[in-house]
């Protein structure tokens, strides 16, 4: 593109001023960007661009559908529709009561959970003083209702064990509320210790175990600290074990309250002493042993750093059972032992009621299975899944692929290798600054859900063509769906070429044709006629934000100047010495890649003076550097 006119020292002074690094690798960037033209999205918006506010993606128990619910609006996604289809449902019994204008009447959804016997959903509504829940059939029908008593809130963590209902309550005004319930279907509530410290609930875990009273809840939660001194954190982050067999203790002690709640510290942290405190989310991945399940647990600390720590169940378990308590003495020698499961709570002897009354704490905090995945400071993560991907039969070990939530909307898709973070690519899913609400994981399909108020955004994990038609490429993106099957880059079925654990392309050489089309030739645009003494710009789209780029001109390495995701070639003045032929060429791991080929002639034409039009873009253009 060409701008005519003199060098005035206005641009003199802009130019002098403008960043010219070349970009390079860097660990904490993400190595591609996908956005709405590149990527393999499906964004379904709500009818007429309804908001629903906090939209919550659920999933039901046959995996055939997707609801994203707020606290007046339910929508149904059709998985198995062409193309999938966003459409809003009514419940029966449930309809909205509102007049027109407002906003705060009738039906209160206050939970949204994946359905138990067969039905796909489960929900509670407040109407009024009152709060109902029931089963939702396949046709959309309540069955089974029944009134609950104690209101739960709409983004509290819940989870169904046959028929009794687990689920937390926060209430920074009412802290005597707060904490883990049990609603069983007789209308028998366990409810929690009463304590007067502010919580904060993430995730609740339950495993029946294989005995009558092996069956145990673990709830994570973060608890405001109440030591004011200033170095000390804000939040502690816990995890709590109770029985399931736990009936509360007698009409003196703990009736209808938990005897068997032991709570331990979670630990984040790394050698520096940078310790990560705030609990934000939670993602599982069960295992068949129970105790080979693994918890990715997501943290910020007071620096606003991000983290992400894991922990193995069976750690969590021997932390629970070591029988070793903070700052208490109690005779653990006696049977049963404090927080150990017993058929019938009600005959433990009060000296055991009167210090589980006491809210026990262990002794030993949680510690994760290796140091924190830790981020770049600008990577401002909210939601958190996890998934699991085999690897070779050459390989003894798995792949997990996190998927991490940023302020701004976007999502990271990463790769855990060796407790090391591999960002493979962010996916800009929005067109504006947009604060996701919820993410959901369909690890059968491979698709990943993103909601925000008005829209969801159906991502296919396996849409490989991002990476490009070069094998290298697909190599390099270390991605654990994609492999290079000869002919391009798609989703991996167990014989395609990878290197997850380095991304080293030299395997390409035995891997691919001759007749490859990784081996095509770049197109060569027509030669660019620039007028003499004009100013000119050649545009590179920079591939991989790990890579540098820079221009060759017959043989003479030229700097670029990175524009957001574009490398520039600026000419200051169009002269016989700029004419033929450039390359601009990406270095990436030792593998040198020619992205575009252009060759510029000039010609004989004056030179005009700038236009203010024209001098008001090289301004704008310039603006955008760095």
């Amino acid at each position: 593109m060409a701008i005519r006119g003199p060098y005035t020292p206005l641009l003199a002074l802009i130019w002098i001023t403008v960043c010219r690094s070349t970009l390079g690798i860097h660990h904490f960037k993400p190595r591609i960007i996908v956005n709405r033209e590149n990527g393999a999205f499906h964004t379904l918006s709500t009818s007429s661009g309804h908001t629903i506010g906090n939209m919550k993606l659920v999933q039901d128990s046959h995996r055939r559908e997707i609801y994203a619910g707020g606290n007046q609006s339910l929508f149904r996604l059709n998985l198995k529709s062409q193309p999938p289809t966003l459409t809003e449902v009514n419940l029966t019994g449930y309809e909205s009561e509102c007049e027109s204008g407002s906003t705060n009447c009738g039906l209160q959804i206050s939970m949204l959970k994946e359905g138990r016997n067969g039905n796909p959903l489960f929900v509670c509504g407040n109407r009024e003083q009152t709060t109902e829940c029931c089963d939702v059939t396949p046709e959309l029908l309540l069955v089974n209702c029944s009134e609950l008593m104690y209101q739960p809130q709409f983004n509290e963590p819940a989870v169904h064990v046959g028929d009794a209902l687990y689920y937390t309550i926060s209430h920074s005004d009412q802290l005597h509320l707060s904490g883990l319930y049990r609603w069983a279907s007789n209308d028998i509530y366990t409810w929690p210790l009463t304590g007067q410290v502010e919580q904060r609930h993430v995730k609740i875990l339950a495993n029946k175990g294989k005995g009558s009273l092996d069956g145990k809840v673990y709830y994570f939660y973060i608890e405001q600290n109440q030591d004011q001194n200033p170095d000390m954190p804000l939040w502690i982050p816990r995890v709590s074990q109770i029985c399931m067999s736990d009936l509360g203790g007698t009409k003196t002690v703990l009736q209808s309250r938990w005897t068997s709640m032991l709570t331990a510290r979670l630990f984040c942290g790394d050698e520096k002493k940078l310790s990560y405190t705030e609990l934000l989310d939670v993602a599982v991945l069960e295992a068949a042993e129970w105790e080979n399940t693994m918890i990715y647990a997501l943290f910020k600390n007071a620096y606003n750093f991000r983290a992400v720590c894991v922990y193995k169940m069976s750690d969590i378990v021997r932390v629970f059972s070591s029988n070793k308590f903070k700052d208490a003495e109690v005779d653990t020698s006696s049977s049963p032992r404090p927080g150990e499961c017993v058929q019938n709570s009600y005959s433990l002897t009060p000296n055991i009621l009167r210090f589980m009354e006491s809210r026990p704490e262990m002794k030993q905090w949680i510690m994760p299975v290796r140091g924190p995945l830790t981020f770049a400071l600008n990577h401002y993560y909210t939601h958190l899944q996890v998934d699991r991907l085999r690897g070779r039969k050459s390989e003894h070990h798995s792949h997990q692929v996190l998927f991490m939530s940023l302020e701004n909307g976007n999502v990271h898709k990463i790769l855990e290798q060796e407790g090391e973070p591999f960002i493979i690519a962010e996916y800009q899913l929005y067109k504006n600054r947009t604060q996701i609400s919820s993410m959901l994981l369909d690890r059968q399909t491979r698709k990943l859900f993103v909601s925000s108020s008005s829209e969801m955004v159906q991502i296919d994990l396996h849409d490989c063509s991002v990476y490009g038609k070069h094998c290298q490429s697909c190599i390099m993106a270390r991605d654990p769906y994609c492999g290079w099957d000869l002919l391009a880059c798609s989703a991996d079925k167990g014989s395609s070429v990878q290197d997850l654990t380095h991304g080293n392309h030299m395997i390409c050489e035995n891997a691919v044709p001759k007749f490859s089309k990784s081996r095509t030739e770049v197109k060569q645009d027509r030669p660019s006629s620039v007028p003499q003494d004009s100013k000119f710009y050649l545009n590179c789209p920079m591939e991989s934000q790990h890579a540098s780029y820079a221009w060759d001109h017959e043989g003479r390495k030229m700097e670029c100047v990175s524009v957001e995701h574009d490398c520039l070639l600026l000419i200051d003045s169009m002269s016989k010495k700029y004419e033929g032929a450039y390359r601009c060429v990406s270095s990436e791991n030792g593998y040198d890649k020619t992205i575009v080929q252009q060759t510029l002639q000039m010609n004989g034409a004056s030179a005009t003076r700038t236009t203010s039009v024209a001098l008001l873009c090289l301004l704008f253009l310039i603006s955008l550097i760095c």
